[in-house]
Formats: structure tokens, C-alpha cells, sequence
């Protein structure tokens, strides 16, 4: 058995090393492009998961701006799309997120379009209730 290991280490010595380094090299460079391509997949599959995820964010964020934008009754509409943009490019930029204005403006139009579907008409104007009306008579 001792020999077994002396010869071993011996042929290892005397160059064996060098044989397993160059196979070894060899098969590492065959490999690398399939390797290469793998982690090139993994970093696509990430990417596009995250970019995902970035315009789920942005849809939050145009949905809630353009409900903060509609209250304010004195602004036109494309004011309160400018101003949509405006809110929802400051969260952007404060979470660094980099989508272009165009794109955000195309996803607060949407949210807007669908904010518009399910709000009722605001052209007719609410009556107060008959108590407010003579509570107020009765103060004057």
C-alpha cells in the first residue's frame, strides 16, 4: 500500500500534474461557452423578473397619483396628468428606478382610464341632506 502511494505521488511529481492540469484546462475551456450561456439566461430571467416587478411598482403609483390628482376640481385634465407624471417620476427616481417619461405617461393615462371607469359622473352636483339645510337656516 505504500508503495501504491509513493508511486502515486511520484508520477504526480514527475508530470502526472501537469497531465490532469491540461485535461482539466481543457475541459474548462470547452465548457466555459455552455457555462457562459447559462449565467447569461440566469441574469436575463432576473432581469426581466425585476423589470416585471418595477412596472408593478409603477402601476401602484400612477393609480395613486391619479386618484390624488382628481380631487383638485380647478386643474384641467392634461394638469392633472402632467402632475400624475410629475408624482409618480419623484417616486421613481426616489426609489431609483429608471423608467422613461414616456412609458410613465402612457401607465398614468391607463390607470387614469380606468380610474375614470369606476368613478361615478361628477358633472351633477350631490344635494345636502334636508337636515344640513335647516340646521343651517335655524343658525342664521
Amino acid at each position: 500500500m505504500m508503495k501504491l502511494v509513493n508511486d502515486v505521488f511520484s508520477w504526480l511529481v514527475n508530470g502526472g500534474a501537469t497531465v490532469i492540469a491540461v485535461i482539466g484546462g481543457t475541459i474548462a475551456v470547452k465548457a466555459w461557452p455552455l457555462v457562459h450561456k447559462i449565467l447569461d439566461n440566469k441574469e436575463a430571467i432576473t432581469k426581466s423578473a425585476k423589470t416585471k416587478q418595477h412596472y408593478e411598482q409603477l402601476e401602484q403609483w400612477a393609480g395613486t397619483a391619479v386618484a390624488a390628482v382628481s380631487v383638485n376640481l380647478d386643474a384641467m385634465g392634461s394638469d392633472k396628468k402632467k402632475e400624475a407624471v410629475r408624482i409618480v417620476n419623484r417616486q421613481l427616481a426616489d426609489h431609483k428606478i429608471d423608467i422613461d417619461i414616456e412609458n410613465v405617461a402612457n401607465v398614468v393615462e391607463a390607470a387614469y382610464q380606468s380610474f375614470k371607469l369606476t368613478q361615478p359622473a361628477s358633472d351633477t352636483k350631490v344635494a345636502a341632506p334636508a337636515e344640513t339645510i335647516n340646521a343651517a337656516a335655524v343658525k342664521e
